[in-house]
């Protein structure tokens, strides 16, 4: 009987450490296989980054009324923007639909004051959004996006169409 039970504990004890040995060295052989094929995928992806030729530079800050929607335009990646007062008299615009935005955007400003009572609008809609800040008491911008704007992104915007406006005055 003690026969048997020492010939079960020493079987168990060599089978354990074979299967040990052989499930370490194939973990390690995994592992192995699995930092070259990472390293190789990273290699694949991370490449300097290059400025495409054919892009726009963004300009200094515009000097005159006339540059600052498409100074805004290129800056934010806005497809149009209009200036306009909250009575719907245009300021500038590089829209093509310049006439509907004046007639649009401060509707949709009282529209945002009282339903949300907030001084920044987005409509989202089909092929692109509309958003509409209130820069100054006196001035609207109603701009085109084709994309998502941030809460953030807007304020900015917001920010530094006043400055720029404030700088011309």
């Amino acid at each position: 009987m003690l026969y048997d039970i020492l010939s079960v504990v020493l079987g168990l004890g060599v089978g354990f450490g074979i299967t040990w040995k052989l499930l370490e060295s194939g973990v390690k052989k995994e592992e192995k296989i699995a930092e070259s094929f990472t390293r190789e995928k990273l290699r694949e992806v991370v490449q300097p980054i290059q400025k495409p030729e054919g892009e726009a530079t963004i300009k200094e800050r515009p000097k005159n009324i006339e540059e600052v929607p498409e100074y805004i335009s290129r800056k934010y990646m806005l497809s149009e923007v209009t200036l306009l007062t909250p009575d719907g008299l245009l300021i500038t615009s590089n829209s093509s639909t310049r006439d509907e935005d004046t007639a649009e955007g401060p509707e949709i400003m009282r529209f945002a004051k009282r339903l949300l009572n907030s001084d920044r609008v987005v409509l989202v809609g089909g092929e692109y959004r509309i958003m509409v800040i209130e820069i100054t008491p006196e001035v609207l911008i109603y701009a085109k996006v084709n994309r998502d704007v941030s809460r953030p992104e807007m304020e900015r915007i917001k920010a530094e169409v006043g400055s720029i406006l404030e700088g011309l005055v």
